[in-house]
């Protein structure tokens, strides 16, 4: 796994090995590489976005098959040493922050990128996993599919039902915006140094028609899941009126989305938070 972010940490290691530059866990292992390709669906001319691409193990494997792969990698010496591995027709990166930077423009340099949706991939570290996964859900409009591996903690985590420990924020916007599949699991063995957990392959398909979670709403959304799960053990109603300072105001949005004040946010599932953002933003609480 590489480093997204300058400040990103890591996941932990066994043994208290010492960690790379950037607390990074390279994924090495060949059958998991060949599995992740075929997850991909393309072929020679297609257009890959690669997020981190380390030492460029999967990179390689794309460019086999004639794949044209974008990447954008933050770490200075990885992108010097990736730019001298490949040649130009296949492989393109940039450095740069994937966070702060407009996925498009990755993909641009290509100078004949399609207008078409684009097809992503990454092995994700922990520490920015959330992030980078919330920035996918904000991008969607541009993305046709993406093969994502997370910690499994996190692939549960957007993934989650509700009722369930795992379920929060993160899976309503991710469950909105995308279909996500688990795919399979990954072994730490299959990275070099190993961490200390292992690891799932997810693909992501953006939601379309009237399953598409609507950019007019995301933002009352986004706002009234913060507050919903603001404290997870307390109420909706005592969760929003510490948001809003006002119970009458909670209970009134409450109401207006059908939603039992005394119930906790982990319970609840999105078609009632879809409800409450229509409340949101009727109330131009944004």
């Amino acid at each position: 796994m590489t480093g997204i972010a300058r400040e990103c940490g890591s996941l932990p290691s066994r043994g208290g090995r010492r960690r790379p530059p950037l607390g990074q866990h390279f994924l090495v292992d060949a059958t998991t590489i060949e599995r992740i390709v075929e997850a991909l669906g393309v072929g020679a001319g297609d257009l890959v976005l690669e997020i981190g691409p380390g030492r460029g193990a999967l990179t390689a494997a794309l460019a086999r098959r004639g794949v044209r792969v974008a990447a954008i990698e933050i770490d200075a010496r990885l992108v010097e040493r990736l730019g001298a591995q490949f040649d130009r027709a296949l492989v393109r990166v940039l450095q740069a922050d994937v966070l702060t930077h407009d996925l498009q423009r990755v993909a641009e340099l290509f100078d004949d990128v399609s207008s078409g949706g684009l097809v992503v991939v990454s092995n994700l570290p922990y520490a920015v996993s959330k992030p980078i996964a919330q920035k996918l859900v904000a991008e969607r409009g541009r993305i046709a599919r993406a093969v994502l591996m997370f910690q499994r903690e996190v692939a549960e985590r957007v993934r989650a039902a509700p009722g369930s420990r795992a379920y929060g924020p993160l899976a309503v916007l991710c469950g909105q915006a995308y279909t996500i599949e688990r795919l399979f699991d990954v072994p730490p063995r299959a990275f070099r140094p190993p961490p200390a957990v292992a690891s799932s392959v997810t693909r992501w398909i953006p939601r379309s028609g009237d399953a598409a979670l609507d950019p007019r709403l995301e933002p009352a959304l986004r706002a009234c899941l913060a507050a919903c799960f603001g404290r997870r053990r307390q109420t909706l109603r005592n969760n929003l009126r510490a948001a809003l300072g006002s119970a009458e105001r909670a209970d009134a949005l409450l109401g207006l989305a059908g939603l039992d004040p005394g119930e906790r946010a982990e319970r609840i599932d999105p078609s009632g938070f879809l409800r409450l953002a229509r409340a949101f933003g009727a109330a131009g609480l944004l």
